[in-house]
């Protein structure tokens, strides 16, 4: 009986092979990972831009109904207008940053026209954006006058004929690194002078 020389992996062949099965697997892995992160900031990306968009629509609805401009700050802008279009009266409405997130309160009118009045207590609240970077430094609100020039910091209340707003924004996840940021001019159609 002859006996079979059986043939086997030397220990140097199996180190190299399953070197050579690691780097692929680690090339792999990584290549799972940066895809799953690509789709979560481009995901993150997605729902701030719809977020600042509806912020957008948001505000200029607002603002093209405004009958009164009651405060004008960087960071903050009261008026009295309409929140919703079969609203009978004007709403005390204030859009202000408060702990990072873009909010916006609307107080309802009570009593009867004109004397209408506005009781804080009857607030009701909403964020608009959960985080913003706007600061003092880098304004949410800009102002601008009949001849669209720019208003410098106090506003006279009584010039702002368009308002600018500039939100940046990053999303509640933390996948964004840089805010991303959107503009537009309202107009405020009740101020107009060349009517």
């Amino acid at each position: 009986m002859r006996l079979r020389k059986q043939k086997a992996f030397s220990l140097v062949e199996m180190i190299i092979a399953i070197s050579i099965i690691a780097l692929f697997g680690g090339l792999v892995a990584t290549n799972i990972i940066q895809t799953y992160r690509n789709h979560q900031i481009a995901e993150a990306q997605s729902i701030t831009q719809r977020d600042l968009n509806l912020m957008i629509d948001r505000v200029s609805r607002v603002l093209r109904s405004t009958t009164l401009i009651l405060e004008t700050t960087e960071t903050g802008l009261k008026v009295r207008g309409y929140p919703k279009v079969n609203d009978p009266a004007p709403s005390e409405i204030y859009f202000y940053i408060e702990n990072s997130a873009l909010k916006y309160s609307v107080i309802p009118p009570t009593g009867t026209a004109p004397n209408y009045t506005y009781d804080p207590n009857d607030a009701q609240y909403f964020t608009l954006l959960p985080k913003v970077t706007n600061s003092v430094a880098n304004p949410l609100w800009r102002y601008y006058d009949e001849n669209s020039d720019l208003l410098a910091f106090p506003v006279n209340k009584a010039d702002v004929r368009i308002v600018e707003t500039l939100p940046f924004a990053l999303d509640s996840g933390n996948a964004l690194s840089a805010p991303i940021g959107i503009s537009t001019k309202i107009a405020l159609r009740n101020f107009k002078t060349n009517l």
